[in-house]
Formats: structure tokens, sequence, C-alpha cells
């Protein structure tokens, strides 16, 4: 078989094998609504053809009584009009109800398909694909489409739907006067149609291989448009800058889009005039046919009528079908994502995470490199005791974070194991692991929530239990400021709302009462807990912090050494190894790295 043949019958197979399993989206997100429509485009398709033959056999009845000198039976005028007049009602009475279903239908398949991304993402237990670019390029393009697609795929398939089913229609009309007639215009026609499948294939590549560029053009408005920049971006004078950057992301978009529309044009302009050709030679016939007596009047108008309906429904259905296809290819992206398998193999057997650890956690020759390539730990092997505070000290980039991630599992080692009471923690429940572990990270989240609603976030069963987001917050010393507020703990958050917009300090306490919340948890892992907050503030938490961490295996990421005295033994790391361990006093007597830290730290004090 010749090779462009099985191409476009591999394209056509997978054409409609995405069409399938779109419509099967459809029917889950409104089976009512999809019936329904389904029903009202093949009536709506029928009607033209309906009014195509009556208007025919009106114009022959009275062609008939004219020449022939006799009177139009009654009976069937009357039965010729009432079936005009019920096409026309039909019609008529299907419109409303019809956009009244399509409405229905479009925001029911717009929310279908926005909650299967959400739980899809909710899928994806590990930060895989979260930290990697290629897969925000993907992201990008499904969540933009997710907005607009659904809406086009039903107008689509519903005019879709409406055109072939009228032009089929046309065609049977068609066939016994002049069988060669329709399939002559069809033949001229499906060329331009695969032609416009193609170019719109290598379209939808093309825009799907610029979508970096498109992700920088949407970053560059964001930075301009929000406020989260707009102190730098003034200051700095950064907005012809970033107006450079759109451009120049704008025009290596563009220029390549450009030369491909001009040559898609050229193609169809020609196939057009292709096209022109075998209606031309239809409609010659006709005429000839006609003044030469083989046609009746009433048939040449059948046959007239019935070619502009075949003439008008195949250019519609061309330019549906061109358009239905990038649809459906949007459409195989979003059905691939929701495809996809986790990257995180989960036990099928897992075993119980231990209600009490007597060994606690064993990092065993751990390294790991992120999928980007950058190596972030190499050979780390240490130990948390149960009811042990250990401190993770080192530079920026150390590789402190990225333990982290390896305990609440996040990631997994590439190599080497983390034990936890001497079993692999992959061999754990995940679910129940993490909801042993109550973590404050660096990178906290500032949700557009009620206050009581942001802490309680770190224990969701508990959120209506106020007592216990107050004792959360006391602990985190953000009571004071509940207190202040214009709606205390119901007071909404964040300006997307126009909620209470909190102070950098202010958002880090309720992230570590959200950490404070999982008061049962055997871990608490605190990342730069005091960052963001003042002297006074940070003095209150660690002078608390023995009683914070009570009978809890707690592990403490800081750059702020002289809070790490408290710790019973510090990590040194750097470039991604374990380099030094000890407490405080057996490190300054080593003389190492953390000796150097300490020191310049101290220097800044004068101490």
């Amino acid at each position: 078989m010749n090779r462009k043949i099985r191409e476009a019958i591999a394209v056509g197979t997978n054409y409609a094998g995405v069409f399938c399993r779109s419509v099967a989206v459809l029917w889950t997100a409104a089976p009512k609504e999809t019936f329904y429509v389904t029903i009202s485009f093949l009536l709506q398709g029928a009607i033209p053809a309906a009014g195509v033959w009556i208007t025919k056999q009106v114009v022959d009845t009275v062609t008939a009584a004219l020449t022939q000198g006799r009177q139009v039976d009654s009976t069937t005028g009357g039965m010729l009009i009432a079936a005009w007049i019920a096409a026309l009602l039909v019609e008529s009475l299907l419109t409303p109800w019809d956009s009244l279903a399509q409405g229905n239908l479009n925001e029911k398949l717009t929310a279908h398909i926005n909650l299967l991304l959400m739980r899809k993402a909710d899928s994806f237990l590990d930060l895989t694909r979260f930290e990697d670019s290629r897969f925000y390029d993907q992201l990008q393009l499904i969540k933009q489409e997710a907005a607009y697609q659904p809406s086009y795929l039903l107008q689509l398939i519903s005019a879709g739907g409406r055109e072939l089913f009228t032009t089929l229609a046309m065609f049977v009309l068609l066939f016994p006067l002049g069988w060669w007639v329709p399939l002559l215009i069809l033949i001229a026609t499906l060329p331009q149609s695969y032609v416009s499948l193609k170019l719109r294939e290598k379209s939808w590549e093309l825009a799907a291989g610029k979508s970096p560029q498109a992700r920088r053009m949407e970053y560059c408005t964001s930075v301009m448009l929000t406020d989260t920049y707009a102190k730098e971006v003034r200051l700095f004078g950064l907005g012809n800058f970033l107006i450079d950057r759109y451009k120049g992301a704008f025009n290596e978009l563009h220029g390549e889009m450009r030369r491909f529309r001009s040559k898609e044009a050229r193609w169809s302009t020609s196939l057009a005039l292709l096209s022109a050709g075998g209606n031309a030679i239809a409609f010659y016939w006709i005429v000839q046919q006609a003044f030469s007596g083989n046609l009746s009047p009433g048939n040449v108008l059948l046959f007239v009528q019935s070619l502009a309906y075949i003439q008008r429904g195949l250019f519609t259905l061309i330019a549906v079908t061109v358009n239905l296809y990038e649809v459906l290819l949007n459409m195989r992206r979003l059905l691939d994502f929701l495809a996809t398998k986790p990257s995180l193999i989960l036990s099928l057997n897992p075993k119980p995470v231990p209600t009490q650890m007597q060994l606690g956690i064993q990092f065993d020759n751990v390294s790991f490199c992120y999928p980007d390539g950058r190596d972030a730990l190499a050979n780390i092997s240490f130990s948390l005791r149960p009811g042990e505070t250990v401190a993770l000290v080192g530079e920026n980039g150390a590789g402190k974070t990225t333990i982290v991630k390896l305990l609440t599992r996040l990631y997994d080692p590439t190599a080497g194991n983390i034990w936890i009471d001497g079993t692999d923690l992959k061999d754990l429940d995940l679910i129940a692991w993490r909801r042993q572990i109550a973590v404050a990270f660096q990178d906290f989240g500032r949700y557009s929530f009620s206050l009581a609603e942001n802490i309680a976030l770190g224990n969701l069963p508990a959120l209506a239990d106020l007592e216990k987001i107050k004792k959360a917050s006391q602990q985190a010393g953000l009571d004071k400021l509940c207190e202040e507020l214009p709606q205390g703990y119901q007071t909404l958050l964040g300006k997307q709302f126009d909620g209470t917009e909190l102070s950098g300090g202010q958002w880090q306490k309720l992230a570590l009462a959200r950490a404070f919340m999982r008061d049962n948890a055997q871990i608490l892992i605190l990342d730069e807990p005091t960052a963001a907050l003042d002297p006074r503030s940070e003095y209150e938490i660690y002078r608390r912090f023995a009683s914070l961490t009570q009978g809890k295996t707690t592990l403490l990421i800081t750059h702020r050494l002289a809070s790490v005295r408290m710790a019973d033994r510090i990590l040194v790391l750097k470039d991604g190894h374990l380099i030094e361990q000890g407490n405080h006093d057996e490190l300054l007597r080593q003389g190492g790295e953390y000796a150097l830290l300490w020191g310049m730290q101290a220097e800044q004090y004068g101490g």
C-alpha cells in the first residue's frame, strides 16, 4: 500500500479515536444535554432536505396543473403546505431549546474538564512534573484551551453534525437524478479537505513547539500587571526591559507562524479553484438537461437547490472539519495528559507507618539528581533519632531543602535508601506517612481563604475545630493579630478577592500555625521558619522551641546559626555532601565549615 495512503489511514484512525473519546467526555459531563443536542442537530439537518423536497413537489404539482389545465387537488396542496409549515415550525421550536441545552452542556463540560485536570494534578504525588519546564509548557496550553475548547468542540460538533446530515440528505435526493454529479463535487472537494487537515496539523505542531515563547510572553505580562513585582518594576525602571523581552518572544513566535499561514493561504486558493471547477461542470450539465426537457421544473429546482446546499455544506464541513481537527488535537493533548501515569511508584501492599518510631529515620548513602540533570545530593548518610532535634545548615544550594523533599517523599532518591524504623520509606503507606509530618516550608502558600481556613489547611479534619485553630495560632504568635482583624478568624485574606493582606512576617507566622495544627505528627520540619520574622517574634518562637518540639523528631533548616545551638545535632552540608556533624560546641572546636560560617555571622554582630 502506498505510504501516503497508509499515513492518511493512520491519521484518520487516530482522528476518529480522539473524536470518540471526546464525545465520551461530553456524555460523561452532561448525558441528558448531549442526547438532546444530538437529536436536535439531526432534526435540523433533515429540515433543509425536507424543504427542498416539498418545494419540488409543489412546483411539479403546480406545473402539471397549469400545463394540463386542471385544478390542483386541494388535499395534496393542503398536505404540502402543512408539511412546509411543519418543517418551519420544528426548526423555530428547536432553536431556543437547543441554545438552552448547549449553554448548560458547555458549562457542565468546562467544569468537568477543569475537575478532571485538578484530580489528575492531585494524582501526581511527587514533584517530578511540577519542577519540569516541559510539563509547564504542556500544562500552559491545556489550561488555556480548557477555558474555550469545550465550548468550541460543542459548537463544531453541533454545526458539523447538522451540515453533514443536510449534505447526506441532499445526496440522497440527487442520486436518482444524476448520481455522478454529487460524486464529482465530492471528488473535487476532497483534496482541499485533506490538505487543509494536514496544514492545520502542522500549524498545531508549530504552536505547540512555540509554547515556551508564549509562556515567556505571558510571564512578562504578569510581571508588568501584578502587584507582586510593582515596586521593583518602578524603582528599577524595568518597564522597557520587560516590554522588549515580550516583543522578542512575540517576534520569534509570530515570524514562523506568519510564513506558515501564507503557505496555507496559497494552497487553499489553488484547491478552491479545483472545487469551483467541479461545481461549474455540474451546473452546466443541469442547465443543458433543463433545456433538453429531460428534467421537470421541480427536478431542476431540486437539483439547483440541492447543489447549492451541497456546495455550501461541503465548504462548511471543510471549515468545521479543519477546526474540529485542531480542537481534537488539543483534546488529544488533554486526554493524553489525563492518561499520564504518575511517576511515583507506590507499593501494591504498603506497610503501616509506625505509630511511634523506635529506631527513627536513616538516610543510607542517599543521592539525588533533579530531572534537569542537577546533582543535589551525593552519598548522604545520617540518622534522625525519635524525639531528636537536628539542624541542617549550609549555603544556598547545599541540598538542605532536597533532604526535606526526600523525607516527605516528594521525590524518591536516585540512589540509596531512606529507612523508617528499618522499613524502606518506599514500602510505607505514603498518605499515612505524610500525615505524620508537620511542615512549614520556606516558600509556604498564601491562600485567599479565611484566616481560620488558612491555618486549618495544615490539618483539614480539624477545619471546624476553632479551639484547635486558636491553639496553633497562639503557638505561632499569631493570636494577637487575630484579635485585631475585622472579622477575627473569619477574615478573608489576600487581595485577590478583596481580603485583608498580611505582612511577610504575619504570613510566616500563619505558616507556622499551619504546621502546629498537626499536633499528633511525629515529625516536625521547619524550613527557615523565622526568615521573615522581626527579632522579637523570632525570639518568642525560639524561646518556646522546646515546648513546641516536645515529643517530635524535628528537622530545622536555617541560615541563622544562633538558633541552631538548641539542636541536639547539627548537620553541615556543602555542594550536596555531608561534611560535618555534631553539636554546636563540637563543630566549633573542629574549626571546619560550620566554625567558618559561625564566625562570619558572629562578626556581623560584633561578637
